[in-house]
């Protein structure tokens, strides 16, 4: 595998090992000395659908990051209840011999249903084209090499503005990606959504995610706009909303974070 793999590679180089995956972790989609959360999330339910082919859809993550994920990784997976229209998988990432990270996939086969409706809007905003590149050549963590990120609106981080970013985004190499698996690779793409409102750079560090899914991508080249709301920051913890909508304004996935801020 190369210096700076793409995601097909990364994922393509998932390799059994016993009950487990396992694979060296690139370092250029690290994040300080863990790997990129993202690229965890992703990796991790592409280990769940290599362990459990034909799962029904994706419909919700929970994910507790532990530990730093660096280094040689193993991968666990395990069906923890199956049922007629739903199937739920565990996945444990560990790094050398300690949990670095536990994730839960809940699948769930499409039903009849008499309820539908939709309760959210994408913001009014302009195309990426020709907006400001914020994240990726060389700007931003290593791990946003991988992707295009272009300002929309809300602050800029230190900037004193609002604690919210709006940013379209997209992977950078998607050749050979998974739709399902480019999109949990960059649904935690932006910075904390707190970072505007930092008096200077801090540390920070994503202690748990969930997400739920509107509907399933169908591009792994795509672009998406991204929003993260800081909803609430005090005791060195910011609790933040995300929202990603494709191209069309439809809602793709809907999550939430809790960030431990160092500053």
């Amino acid at each position: 595998m190369s210096s700076h793999p793409s995601l097909a590679q990364v994922v393509a180089s998932l390799e059994v090992d016993g009950s487990a995956l396992t694979l060296e972790a690139p370092p250029s989609w690290s994040q300080g000395r863990t790997l990129y959360g993202g690229m965890t999330a992703a990796l991790a339910w592409a280990t769940a659908a290599r362990s459990r082919p034909g799962l029904p859809p994706l419909r919700s993550v929970q994910a507790a990051f532990i530990g730093p994920a660096s280094g040689r990784l193993l991968l666990w997976p395990e069906v923890l209840r199956q049922g007629k229209s739903t199937t739920l998988v565990g996945v444990d990432v560990e790094s050398d011999e300690r949990l670095a990270a536990r994730l839960t996939f809940f699948c769930g086969a499409a039903r009849d249903s008499r309820v539908a409706h939709e309760r959210v809007a994408m913001n009014d905003v302009a195309a990426p084209d020709g907006l400001p590149r914020m994240l990726g050549e060389g700007a931003g963590p290593t791990f946003a090499a991988n992707f295009d990120v272009r300002h929309v609106s809300g602050g800029l981080p230190y900037s004193g503005g609002p604690p919210e970013f709006v940013m379209w985004a997209r992977l950078e190499n998607h050749e050979g990606a998974d739709p399902l698996v480019s999109l949990l690779a960059l649904a935690d793409v932006l910075p904390p959504a707190a970072m505007p409102v930092f008096p200077e750079p801090g540390v920070i560090s994503s202690l748990s995610w969930s997400f739920d899914l509107d509907r399933l991508p169908e591009d792994a080249g795509a672009w998406y706009l991204c929003r993260a709301t800081s909803e609430s920051t005090a005791d060195g913890y910011s609790r933040q909303s995300m929202d990603i909508f494709d191209a069309s304004g439809r809602r793709i996935l809907a999550g939430r974070q809790t960030v431990a801020i160092f500053i």
